[in-house]
């Protein structure tokens, strides 16, 4: 023992000599450079401090944990499992990864992932992969399902569904690209519709692209179905968002036997009807989601109608609607308003009444609305849950509003820059896996830590950098990884990884 003692002395007072002889740059640790530490056998015994400068900074963080999340998912042969399809694969987890960095065209992303990342990838391999992509279609969503039901041990008992619209700069229209009803108001842009599947925790089940002009509403059945049948998932509660609930729908999922909880157009119900719910004077007090509610349910053509009132919900609905109003009162002039100033905004024509070629706001409208304040009623067909389970259940969709979020702002999954069929299927692909990965690394987050928002995940990745520095006068290049934050340590080490903070000859 005391001699395993001197020798480590011995070697301290080496490295100290050597240090005070030729001083390393204080980035690196003296026992690094001049020490016989294993890992660091590579290092050479002396670093020309003058000759060192840094030749390029990139971006650790992101690549290592999406990038082990990617391959964890059993997406590492997303495009086949020979040898000459490997370099196929790394140019999709590549522009993957870019993604969920960040989203930016295909030109611009090739451009990136040499500035950022230190891979360099021809711009037309990108869009030759994107080719290739589409033929695994049906296999990759079928493995990203899977690695969804695995979490919840092959079992969906919930599917949360909305649709939403993804616009195109440009006017062309062909089999999938097309006008109809756009949610972000973009009249002029042709779009399509994209029908998304998810969790209550909006990890993602499945998704499909309809054509632009398709009524959302008719997008509903095709996807059950396909759950159903292709997932098999046995029998899933959907529940779904008012633009669903119309006869054609409700009267489908009841005959396959789908049970669902669908929020109602109570407005568009009989006078008969919404005479009876708001002339009702026995709803009963209840708690949704620790929020107190009046709840009563109704008969509905032999289906459960459950209507609660919210306070909370009322004082959001008369504020939305005099926002409205305060908007509408601004295109009056001489008490009337020109029907082509109102064309883009429904929300306010719903309080004009026409006259001629002009309208006014008829205030009996505002009235009659107001009535409905804090008023909510969804549709269900299910027995095994009462009227407050079903509202909970519904309340859950906020989680593929989120999802939506998520893919058209975080990753901007849209304008689409696309004009093929085949390409523009590649790209929401491609969006789709970014998607999935970001929500799983959600997922994973919230049940080993705590919740934390994809652009808190996404911002200390991003943060979690290294030099790469070269030896001016040997050529020699050496990775100077960047300080790991406390939020950094911990993602790493949900994700099973172990951040070095070691500088390292660049191999």
């Amino acid at each position: 023992m005391e001699i395993e003692e001197l020798k480590k002395l011995a070697q301290k007072i080496i490295v100290e000599m050597k240090n005070q002889r030729s001083p390393v740059l204080p980035i690196f640790s003296p026992e690094d450079i001049y020490g016989s530490r294993p890992c660091n056998e590579a290092m050479d015994d002396k670093v020309n401090i003058a000759g060192l400068r840094e030749e390029q900074r990139i971006i650790e963080g992101i690549g290592d944990v999406f990038g082990k999340l990617y391959d964890d998912l059993g997406l590492k042969k997303a495009l086949g499992d020979s040898r000459k399809d490997d370099s196929w694969n790394e140019i999709l987890k590549a522009c993957v990864i870019a993604r969920i960095a960040n989203p930016l065209s295909k030109y611009r992303t090739a451009s990136m992932l040499e500035q950022d990342y230190g891979v360099r990838i021809a711009l037309e391999k990108i869009y030759r992969m994107m080719d290739r992509l589409i033929e695994r279609e049906r296999e990759i969503r079928h493995t990203i399902t899977a690695s969804t039901l695995e979490l919840f041990g092959g079992k969906l008992d919930v599917a949360f569904f909305d649709v939403t619209t993804l616009f195109f700069e440009s006017v062309n229209e062909d089999e999938l690209r097309n006008f109809g009803f756009n949610k972000d108001c973009k009249l002029k842009e042709t779009q399509v519709v994209l029908a998304l599947v998810t969790t209550s925790d909006g990890l993602p089940v499945t998704y499909r692209l309809f054509p632009g002009n398709i009524y959302e509403g008719h997008t509903l059945i095709s996807m059950v179905e396909e759950i159903r049948k292709v997932h098999e998932v046995g029998n899933v509660l959907l529940v779904a968002d008012r633009a669903m609930f119309n006869r054609e729908n409700l009267d489908a999922m009841d005959k396959v036997g789908i049970n669902y909880i669908v929020a109602s157009r109570l407005k568009s119900l009989s006078k008969e009807m919404k005479k009876l719910i708001l002339e009702s004077e026995d709803f009963a007090p209840a708690v949704v989601e620790d929020e107190f509610h009046w709840v009563k349910e109704f008969d509905y053509r032999q289906r459960r109608l459950v209507v609660s009132y919210s306070s909370k919900r009322a004082k959001k609905d008369a504020s939305d609607r005099t926002r409205l109003i305060e908007r509408l009162l601004k295109k009056v002039k001489d008490g009337k308003v020109k029907i082509k100033d109102v064309i883009p905004n429904y929300g306010t024509k719903k309080y004009l009444a026409l006259r001629d070629k002009d309208a006014i706001v008829d205030e009996s409208k505002i009235e009659q609305d107001a009535l409905w304040d804090g008023l909510l009623g969804v549709i269900s067909n299910t027995d095994e849950l009462t009227p407050t389970q079903i509202l909970s259940r519904y309340r859950g969709l906020w989680s593929i509003e989120e999802s939506f979020r998520i893919s058209k702002h975080d990753l901007r999954m849209r304008p689409i820059y696309h004009w093929t069929p085949d390409r523009i299927s590649g790209h929401i692909l491609i969006c789709f896996i970014a998607y999935t990965l970001v929500r799983q690394a959600m997922y994973r987050v919230s049940r080993q830590h705590e919740p934390m928002s994809f652009e808190k995940i996404r911002n200390e990745l991003l943060h979690a950098q290294a030099s790469i520095l070269i030896d001016t006068s040997t050529g020699k290049k050496y990775i100077l990884p960047s300080k790991t934050s406390h939020v950094q340590k911990k993602l790493y080490r949900i994700f099973g990884l172990k951040r070095s903070e070691v500088p390292r000859p660049m191999t």
